[in-house]
């Protein structure tokens, strides 16, 4: 029996799974390119955008091109896809771009479509740190780039940053690094820890990695650097000038529903949580049998506490004690009173009246502490 939907407005992912190359470090699901298979692919797309109509009858509260690597989008697919959507007038659409296909050209269409906020995959200011990373794109392009992206009216604009590299990997120091990002003046910036899944290209090479206290010295020396540049670290692993968090990952860590679409998408559409194939034959069987949210499980009020709480106190601010109470029907404190005391008086966590929150030295383990939290 297919579940009954909730028809509140949402957020929108849609997953773009070809990529020129593969990165070595990558374990998102991708599969090479070739125009052929992406047009294949598109279709299948919109036709499982029909699948759900129901919910997409209602101005949507942000979009997300992701992948893989959506700017092998022309503007017109992009344009294709996201027709028939409606969208709140405030509504980030965002378009995940790999630096290559930062031209002239390729803006010049794509201001054609509602894109309105660009992630670039950065990743680093050290062409030795980028050569490492499989990224082909030179460090002293960007600051032309990120001007032409200014030039055709992108103003919103998020770089993203990997560190903890292999030791010896570059010549820039942390700091000259974080400087020469800064010096692009981007409205937004993302700072990942390097991780490499056992699905990864680079696993098996087994580099030297630094060990954990190099890379909590990196990270508190990133969250520095950034911090007195006058940008808000407003997530775990995010930075913005005022104004500019990211309201479609803000969704995600506050809990809002949002539909995936595309080969391993996946999706929250309360209370249902659903992932899409990592595998596009299977993706397109789903699709093309009019499956909606695939295998979605029924998520039980305390899988949703927990999720909320996990993904809640991924912000600074963390959360709050009244909106757990509005949402569930019980004080938090009467679930985890005991754990809370105990990572308070290890300095883990700090508790206002109306707020819990991860303290600063427990940003760099938070998953463990939020993982103790809940256990």
């Amino acid at each position: 029996m297919e579940p009954d939907l909730p028809s509140s407005p949402l957020s929108l992912y849609i997953h773009i799974p070809f990529c020129l190359s593969r990165c070595g470090y990558c374990s998102f699901f991708s599969v090479p390119f070739s125009s052929a298979k992406l047009k294949s692919y598109l279709g299948i797309l919109l036709q499982e955008k029909q699948l759900y109509t129901d919910l997409l009858d209602k101005p949507l509260k942000s979009i997300y091109l992701g992948g893989g690597t959506p700017s092998l989008l022309s503007a017109r697919q992009i344009n294709e896809l996201l027709a028939g959507l409606t969208w709140n007038s405030e509504a980030e659409i965002t378009l995940e771009i790999n630096p290559l296909q930062i031209t002239r050209n390729y803006l010049a269409e794509l201001v054609k479509t509602p894109v309105n906020r660009l992630s670039i995959g950065l990743q680093s200011m050290d062409n030795q740190q980028l050569n490492w990373l499989g990224r082909r794109h030179k460090a002293e392009q960007m600051a032309q780039k990120i001007t032409l992206c200014r030039e055709f009216g992108y103003h919103n604009l998020s770089l993203d940053f990997i560190y903890g590299l292999p030791v010896g990997v570059g010549k820039l120091s942390l700091k000259q690094n974080l400087e020469s990002i800064l010096a692009l003046q981007p409205q937004h910036i993302s700072c990942y820890l390097l991780s490499l899944e056992e699905d990864c290209a680079f696993f098996s090479q087994s580099p030297s990695l630094p060990e954990d206290e190099e890379l909590a010295e990196q990270y508190t020396g990133i969250c520095n650097i950034l911090t007195q540049a006058s940008y808000e670290h407003y997530e775990i692993s995010n930075f913005a000038r005022t104004g500019y968090a990211s309201q479609h990952n803000l969704g995600y860590w506050k809990g809002v529903n949002y539909l995936g679409l595309g080969a391993s998408a996946a999706g929250w559409v309360k209370p249902f949580r659903y992932t899409n194939p990592a595998d596009l034959q299977q993706y397109y069987k789903n699709v093309e049998q009019g499956v909606r949210l695939p295998e979605a499980e029924l998520c039980s009020s305390e899988q949703e506490q927990n999720d909320w709480l996990m993904m809640g106190l991924r912000l600074t601010g963390g959360i709050s004690l009244r909106d757990f109470k509005d949402m569930f029907g019980i004080e938090l404190a009467s679930l985890y009173q005991e754990k809370i005391n105990k990572l308070i008086s290890i300095g883990m966590l700090k508790l206002t009246e109306d707020r819990l929150a991860l303290t600063e030295q427990a940003y760099f383990v938070s998953t463990r502490v939020i993982g103790e939290l809940l256990s």
